[in-house]
């Protein structure tokens, strides 16, 4: 069945897939070559050769909790339809859209992929709609929050920078924007419908295929379902979901600054997490690429961490929280495509 969801979430041909991979990889090799140079090299070999190797194994046991925590928030979101899959699932496929969006599809390709993998586990086409942009649209809030409380922190040891302010401004009135979207969306339901079908003639014109108005209102019908059940208190799922995804995504880059002896504190941690992450999802480069390491390591190294500690521990959990689950995402694709049945 085709709905709106599922017009413009095609994988990409195989060609370019190879090509956004060379492209990653490239990328990655360059600032794992060049980035160190910021900090002496000495130091830096002296961090990574006494790394304490049980704080490096409790970042990645965090970095697989901030992730059965996202599959926990996907399940929590299509719990409020009546389908619902395994947090296991729900993490394979969040990887495995991560992936994809990573490749060049950005948040649409992310959204897309795990409504079509929905689909194929029997969400209807609203609740598998909805969980894709929600899952998406709930991470970005927490990362706001956390950033504005790492602004906050900034400002309070006054080593704040006009950049770091206008960089976060710009994020909060994007997400503003779209959750002000949202909010009319909600209050002008009936307007829904000509806006969806509208929508999706134009991408049928562009794939040359036919649309069924009756379809498109059966999953704008869902898809405010999945919205009204949030709003009757369906959200703490979701909720609980969301922190956990965040949280171990920190405890990821905690335990590696403990890994490489520096003891950083809940303050400076949270100083140094969100705001990054945020820029580089407002950047073109793949994944951040270049943007979240290059602002990591500057802000740390701003509150106080070893400069040559800040370049190996951020390269570390980009490593752990990027890298690995990216290629992980990559070849769990085949699977998830040809994967079907219910739980």
């Amino acid at each position: 069945m085709t709905t709106s969801f599922d017009l413009t979430v095609l994988p990409p041909a195989k060609t370019k897939v190879r090509r956004y991979l060379l492209a990653l990889l490239l990328t990655g090799l360059a600032i794992y070559v060049f980035l160190p140079r910021v900090a002496a090299m000495g130091h830096a070999a002296y961090v990574i050769f006494n790394l304490r190797i049980p704080f490096v194994a409790l970042s990645i046991a965090a970095q697989l909790l901030s992730y059965a925590g996202s599959g926990y928030l996907l399940r929590a979101v299509v719990k409020l339809a009546d389908k619902p899959i395994s947090i296991l699932d729900g993490a394979l496929m969040t990887a495995g859209a991560n992936s994809m969006g990573t490749l060049g599809g950005g948040a649409l390709g992310t959204a897309g992929m795990t409504y079509r993998w929905l689909r194929r586990r029997g969400v209807n086409a609203g609740a598998a709609g909805f969980a894709g942009w929600l899952t998406l649209f709930l991470n970005d809030i927490a990362l706001a929050i956390v950033s504005l409380a790492g602004l906050l922190i900034i400002i309070h040891f006054k080593k704040s920078s006009s950049v770091v302010v206008a960089g976060f401004t710009l994020v909060l009135l994007i997400l503003g924007t779209f959750l002000g979207a949202l909010i009319l969306c909600l209050v002008y339901r009936e307007k829904l419908d000509p806006i969806a079908i509208a929508i999706a003639r134009f991408f049928a014109k562009v794939r040359h295929k036919p649309v069924d108005p009756a379809k498109m209102e059966t999953s704008v019908g869902h898809l405010l379902e999945g919205w009204d059940a949030l709003l009757r208190g369906g959200w703490y799922g979701p909720g609980v979901g969301t922190v956990l995804n965040t949280s171990f995504d920190m405890l990821t880059l905690g335990f590696l600054f403990w890994a490489a002896g520096y003891r950083v504190g809940v303050a400076v941690l949270v100083a140094g997490y969100g705001i990054p992450q945020l820029l580089g999802k407002l950047t073109v480069i793949l994944g951040g690429i270049g943007v979240v390491e290059a602002t990591m390591v500057g802000l740390y190294a701003l509150l106080g961490a070893p400069k040559a500690s800040a370049v190996v521990v951020v390269l570390g959990y980009r490593l752990i929280s990027f890298w690995i689950p990216t290629l992980v995402g990559i070849a769990l694709i085949p699977y998830l495509e040809h994967r079907t049945g219910t739980r």
